[in-house]
């Protein structure tokens, strides 16, 4: 019985951590998104290997000075996952503007 409680209390913080994450990613997504408008504006490609790969080696390099039990590797495959959905959103972002664009012509 005691397990099961047990078992339940982690579930529970599970579900208020998973909480946290998607506000984050919420918060980090609108920050794509804005930044998805200034690159449009300012000609700039939404895909710029050089700040992923930048921000691939900064969240290394944190996993790794928490000592958690996710690798390097595990934190860069969530982060290409992450980065490929903000880019999915400055592409949107980017044919929306091209469409109302296109209609005031």
């Amino acid at each position: 019985m005691a397990a099961e409680l047990n078992l339940e209390s982690l579930r529970d913080e599970i579900d208020q951590i998973d909480e946290v994450i998607v506000r984050l990613l919420d918060s980090r997504a609108r920050c794509a998104y804005t930044v998805g408008r200034l690159k449009h504006e300012l000609g700039r490609p939404i895909y710029e290997p050089a700040r992923e790969a930048a921000v691939i080696a900064h969240v290394r390099q944190v996993n790794e000075s928490l000592g958690g039990p996710l690798d390097g590797d595990a934190i860069a495959r969530l982060y290409e996952r992450i980065m490929d959905e903000a880019r999915r959103i400055q592409r949107l972002e980017a044919e929306r503007d091209a469409r109302e664009k296109k209609e005031k012509d």
